[in-house]
């Protein structure tokens, strides 16, 4: 993947302003998080857990969906899109066996090996890998706070 700038396919504007808009709830509920009021922290995690979970979710659907615009949709790729939604449904309702931490953990990992495997493939838009990353950044450090919190407590 060796393109050069001048050479880059642009992202839509519209996918880029929906992809950013994305990353709200990741600010939001890992800064009151961290910052919130007590009362509201425990909340917030839950928040950003869900979110993070629905997302993962998401993300798996678009791989399922980029593979089967496949004539013959490949077993494996189908089966391991289902993976992310699955680890992140196992994290969330692990609160009761797992703290916080591990959880945030755990959601941080899944996501970074979701990017990984995106950024490597070259299914779907040239422009995919770009928007994957700043997304996933985003996310990452929207956990890594959280997780940084969650440490602290």
């Amino acid at each position: 993947m060796t393109e050069h700038v001048s050479e880059r396919v642009p992202v839509p504007r519209a996918v880029w302003v929906f992809g950013l808009f994305t990353l709200a709830p990741f600010i939001v509920a890992s800064g009151l998080f961290c910052y919130g009021p007590p009362g509201q922290r425990g909340p917030a995690l839950v928040a950003l857990l869900a979110y993070s979970t629905a997302m993962l979710s998401y993300l798996g659907g678009v791989r399922c969906g980029l593979e089967i615009d496949h004539v013959r949709p490949r077993w494996a790729t189908l089966g391991l899109s289902l993976l992310p939604p699955l680890a992140g449904v196992a994290l969330m309702l692990g609160a009761e066996r797992f703290g916080p931490a591990w959880q945030l953990s755990g959601f941080l990992f899944v996501f970074l090996l979701q990017w990984l495997w995106d950024v490597t493939s070259h299914e779907g838009p040239a422009w995919r890998p770009r928007l994957r990353t700043l997304l996933t950044t985003g996310a990452a450090l929207s956990l890594a706070f959280a997780l940084e919190q969650a440490l602290a407590l």
